[in-house]
């Protein structure tokens, strides 16, 4: 999917004001362009001379992450290293095709990224995109729960910036929303997931929000920059 011209505009502001360190969320249902959005903003930082590492903890095949990411750039790790200087967009996608069990799957995909969060924590300095927060955090997948938790804490101090993706919010430790410094805000109307969001605009009532994030289209997100004068705002993708 790529933007429209008013699309990219609005984005073109968000690179103008999202410093390193700030932490961005992203939530929506299935196909409602979660990925495409998260690829155009974590450009912004490549593109500001920064270096993206995207976790992608998916264990088969994916088409729309190898459309959106290895067919734009990035270059594919089966576990963290030190990079070359040249490689400064890295999709971070552990190899478990000769795993037998779920298990094992699960098991290796855990050790690669709980390696990864090491490095990076110590490094600092990178923007990390989360690709399925859901599956990331669960106690069912990898119930790295607490290792998101404590990137999104200790981010701003050593200018990590979390890009965080999920289905719903409510599925995210509540770290993440008192951490974060812009949100893009798929069509909800669970009260569980509205709940969470209700306190992320500055300018904008629980009720305003909730109407905005209602009225969104299949590819649409309300963006919602929490910060005091910066109304919330609707991104569409589709055009």
């Amino acid at each position: 999917m790529r933007p429209g011209p008013e699309t990219l505009k609005q984005l073109n502001r968000l690179r103008s004001t999202w410093e390193q360190g700030e932490h961005v969320l992203i939530s929506g249902a299935t196909k409602s362009g979660k990925t495409a959005l998260a690829r155009h903003i974590v450009q912004l930082r490549y593109d500001n001379g920064g270096s993206v590492v995207v976790f992608v903890a998916k264990p088969n095949k994916d088409e729309t992450i190898i459309e959106d990411y290895l067919n734009n750039g990035f270059t594919r790790w089966k576990s963290f290293k030190k990079p070359n200087s040249w490689e400064r967009r890295v999709l971070l996608w552990p190899d478990t095709s000769k795993l037998k069990t779920d298990a094992e799957k699960l098991k290796h995909q855990k050790e690669i990224f709980l390696d990864a969060f090491d490095k990076i924590n110590d490094k600092g300095k990178w923007t990390v995109q989360i690709d399925e927060g859901l599956y990331t955090v669960s106690p069912t997948f990898l119930n790295m729960g607490d290792n998101l938790a404590m990137s999104h804490a200790v981010g701003r101090s050593n200018n990590l910036t979390m890009v965080t993706l999920t289905q719903r919010p409510s599925h995210l430790p509540l770290i993440i929303y008192g951490s974060a410094s812009h949100a893009f805000v798929g069509r909800t109307r669970e009260q569980s997931d509205q709940k969470r969001l209700a306190e992320l605009g500055a300018q904008e009532s629980s009720k305003e929000l909730a109407a905005l994030i209602a009225r969104n289209g299949r590819h649409d997100f309300t963006w919602i920059p929490v910060a005091p004068d910066w109304p919330a705002e609707t991104v569409n993708l589709a055009h």
